[in-house]
């Protein structure tokens, strides 16, 4: 907190940076449902365990503070990263484009009826048309590129700064598919999902401000944060049948429902890992490392790809009939044990303080909506390292738009 109001005092634009949002990222993954009763946690794992994974959480929180300061804070020079400004029709094209892609898997899944496919989305979990196969082939394509709705959130932020600019059938139309983005986030059930698209519209419209003052950055800021511990309570309790269910039969006003707030257990889930690590199972070593840069690539172009880890989470976990979910830190013990655990946060957090270097720079509005997609990256990997490589696509996409596209 010292240091948070520290870097405050230069101003709160230097409060909107990468490494802050990964240390407040692994602090909400893993400890911050202990701020609400949690009379079941105790049934779930033993003291012991809970000490070890305490133990990670801590020094993975430390080793990215430190992980910081290995990269010197100068603006960044590169020429792939300082992006020139485009117009505002480049930028709404870029949003359609963004948004028609994004879509365009789950409209190719119900004949593009897309009242079809928002009532596909009040279902439960999993059982949207629009699913992927275990193994994906030449389709997967397609769920690759839907990764574009992620440009949605932030190019809408931006937009929204510029609204006297626009046409008012463009920002109707802009609002209309950010309404649905979100409403897609939200209905799906995944909460890091839901959490992007809000952080990253927050962020794109924070970014772009002419200034930051107290009341227009901190009021959208805790709207969000009301918005996103309000809308995780409910995804929490309708995922597992659906949110047209959850509302037709009002299960919301049940006695059904849970009286706390409840992430992952996480924690757990650490504490599970370091138990039987290396006790019962061997550190993976490289393996996650490898798994972790080649997961985004499509099996139709590699046929060859590994199908996943040797051993999985669950296995490692001892879990029967359910995923788990670990966190990056737990997913670097599996690696190294805490040597592991030191090692990535300390990546992390150098990485995390470079991407910073972006925003240093007098960059356009375009440059910045590209930052603010590193954001997405940066939240998404602090729950699993295995989506790094996919979630830099977007950004990736932007700035080839920029620099090879017909786009100025």
């Amino acid at each position: 907190m010292a240091s948070l109001f520290f870097d405050s005092r230069k101003g709160l634009r230097n409060l909107l940076r990468a490494d802050i949002l990964c240390l407040v990222g692994v602090y909400a993954l893993t400890l911050l449902e202990f701020l609400f009763p949690q009379a079941g946690f105790d049934a779930w794992i033993t003291p012991k365990e809970t000490a070890m994974a305490l133990n990670i959480v801590l020094v993975g929180l430390a080793s990215l503070a430190l992980g910081r300061h290995l990269v010197k804070p100068k603006p960044l020079q590169s020429q792939w990263l300082n992006l020139a400004e485009i117009s505002n029709q480049a930028l709404f094209r870029i949003f359609l484009i963004g948004a028609f892609f994004g879509f365009l898997n789950m409209l190719m899944s119900v004949d593009f009826n897309v009242f079809e496919m928002i009532d596909a989305m009040m279902g439960p979990r999993f059982t949207q048309p629009w699913g992927r196969g275990r193994l994906g082939g030449w389709s997967s394509l397609f769920i690759e590129l839907s990764m574009m709705i992620y440009v949605v959130p932030p190019l809408a932020g931006v937009i929204w700064n510029r609204r006297r600019s626009f046409s008012m059938l463009q920002l109707a139309i802009v609002m209309a598919v950010l309404a649905l983005t979100l409403f897609h986030g939200f209905a799906g059930g995944t909460r890091n999902v839901f959490v992007a698209f809000l952080a990253t519209f927050l962020m794109g419209y924070l970014l772009t401000l002419p200034k930051n003052t107290w009341l227009n950055t901190l009021v959208p800021i805790l709207l969000t944060v009301v918005v996103v511990v309000y809308g995780s309570y409910h995804m929490l309790e309708f995922r597992g049948m659906g949110l047209r269910s959850y509302v037709e039969n009002k299960v919301y006003a049940s006695e059904s429902t849970s009286d706390t707030l409840a992430v992952d257990y996480n924690l757990a889930s650490i504490g599970w890992i370091a138990r039987a690590m290396p006790k019962s199972h061997d550190y993976l070593g490289s393996e996650i490392l490898v798994w972790s840069l080649v997961r985004p690539v499509p099996r139709a172009i590699w046929p060859g790809k590994p199908e996943g880890l040797s051993v999985s989470i669950e296995e490692i976990a001892g879990a029967e009939g359910w995923t788990v979910a670990a966190t990056y830190l737990g997913e670097a013990y599996m690696m190294a044990g805490m040597l592991g655990v030191i090692g990535v946060s300390l990546g992390f957090g150098a990485l995390a303080a470079w991407w910073n270097r972006m925003a240093m720079a007098h960059q356009s509005d375009y440059a910045l909506i590209v930052y603010a997609l590193g954001f997405f990256a940066a939240g998404v990997t602090m729950r699993s390292m295995f989506w790094l490589t996919t979630t830099m696509l977007p950004v990736i996409a932007l700035i080839l738009l920029r620099k090879i596209g017909p786009f100025k």
